[in-house]
């Protein structure tokens, strides 16, 4: 059935709402339309942001919602029989990001589907528009029963305006459609109340995070949305364990020393609370051996160089990289040798990589290694693991090791990075996340 803008009905007149159905989304255009489910409460506001379905957040808790994308179509399966009682509606949403208004689109199409067939559809183009920026296409409701509304009306603030007010009252049945908000001169949309940063998995309320945090947390979250857009990356999607492995080498005392460390160790939290379910970034200092050190948090990451790393008592020494990259990949036992120098017991280190959630390790030195070959073993073995290992040159040296394990024949597949910055002071928060993220998303879409 072909669905007029401002169309209301019983849901169940159509499809049975205690079986999965899908919302599919179509928006045709030159710009990049978000499209969003908004699923609000019974007073019209997202009071669990954890209901908000986008691309940096594909699933409801419960997988009562979730969103998958291809191409300019947005599909949400949505099983309305396992909401909570508070989500009284669902909003449908699309937003233009960056310039453009919904008047220059060139189709709009909305369906709902069940059992591969379309049941409602809806069907508009740019001249059903004006300037708007972003518009509510469609809204499941509670009212008894589960309804429909063919909304298709718009904001001209665009997505401010959607979160300010989450698709407006919902009104009665025999109330007339809802009117288009005629454009402003100037326009003024109404400001965004303060809302979660959302990252992954992991939430963290803008007004919660020290200022250094939330800049890098927002050139982060910019970056990844840019590489989403750019080349269709899952990296917005993707859980990660992050782990870092710092060298600890007798050279990089004045990085230590000079805030180089943890500078950088402070760029690298937004990593964890992006990618890793529980916003923890594990850490190792590596020299000849190495070091597992207490986890990087957002809550103690402002001086974790002085308070955790300093009084580890872990000494500087020389720079190899296979101990501390097989005990990441592989697991390893450390030996506690006796007074007479031999014997002792074994600490066995359990591998950090496991088969079904990717890890994300950035490898950070400034010197060649004294143990090219095994290295190289590891780095083969790791290959046939689910584990990229992104390493980061400092520093003056040309790093030829570096650059020829980045092409390491003999590979299932390529799952290494190297991108030198000589000087992480110099180098700005988009520079640094570009290098570091870049061959991370190429392994991800099996392009390496």
């Amino acid at each position: 059935m072909i669905m007029q803008r401002g169309y209301r009905a019983k849901l169940d007149d159509h499809l049975d709402t205690g079986q999965p159905l899908q919302v599919r989304i179509t928006t045709l255009g030159g710009a990049v339309y978000d499209t969003t489910c908004f699923g609000v409460d019974a007073d019209e506001k997202l009071s669990d942001d954890r209901y908000m379905v986008f691309y940096n957040q594909l699933a409801s808790p419960a997988g009562e919602i979730t969103l998958t994308e291809k191409g300019n179509t947005a599909q949400f399966d949505v099983q309305l029989a396992k909401l909570p009682a508070a989500i009284n509606k669902l909003v449908f949403t699309v937003s233009i990001d960056g310039d453009g208004r919904m008047g220059q689109i060139q189709a709009h199409t909305v369906e709902i589907v069940q059992n591969g067939a379309p049941v409602l559809e809806l069907i508009m183009n740019g001249k059903d528009f004006l300037n708007e920026r972003a518009i509510i296409s469609l809204e499941i409701y509670r009212k008894g029963i589960w309804r429909v509304n063919a909304v298709a009306r718009g904001f001209n603030g665009g997505l401010s305006d959607l979160l300010a007010n989450f698709g407006g009252e919902e009104a009665d049945d025999s109330a007339p459609a809802p009117q288009p908000v005629p454009a402003p001169a100037p326009p003024q949309p109404a400001p965004a109340p303060e809302k979660t940063q959302l990252f992954g998995r992991i939430r963290m309320a803008f007004s919660e995070m020290g200022e250094t945090l939330k800049g890098h947390a927002q050139v982060l979250s910019e970056r990844i949305t840019d590489i989403r857009k750019r080349t269709g990356a899952p990296l917005v999607n993707t859980q990660a364990k992050v782990v870092v492995a710092l060298d600890y080498s007798s050279s990089m005392r004045p990085l230590y020393e000079n805030g180089t460390v943890q500078k950088t160790l402070a760029r690298l939290v937004p990593l964890g609370m992006s990618f890793d379910d529980n916003g923890r970034i594990e850490v190792f200092l590596f020299q000849n051996d190495f070091r597992r050190l207490p986890d990087l948090t957002p809550e103690n990451y402002e001086h974790y160089v002085e308070n955790t790393i300093a009084p580890a008592g872990y000494r500087m020494g020389g720079t190899c990289y296979a101990p501390v990259l097989r005990a990441i990949t592989e697991g390893t036992t450390v030996r506690e040798h006796t007074d007479h120098g031999f014997g002792g017991t074994g600490t066995q280190v359990e591998p950090l990589v496991e088969p079904v959630t990717p890890t994300f390790v950035l490898f950070i030195t400034d010197g060649e290694n004294e143990d090219r070959t095994l290295s190289d073993r590891v780095i083969r073995r790791s290959a046939e693991l689910n584990v990229f290992i992104q390493f980061v040159g400092i520093g003056d040296l040309l790093f030829s090791y570096l650059q020829e394990v980045d092409e390491l024949p003999g590979r299932r597949c390529d799952n290494t990075g190297f991108s030198r910055m000589a000087d992480l002071m110099a180098v700005n928060d988009k520079q640094f996340y570009d290098n570091i993220l870049s061959q991370f998303v190429c392994w991800l879409q099996g392009k390496q």
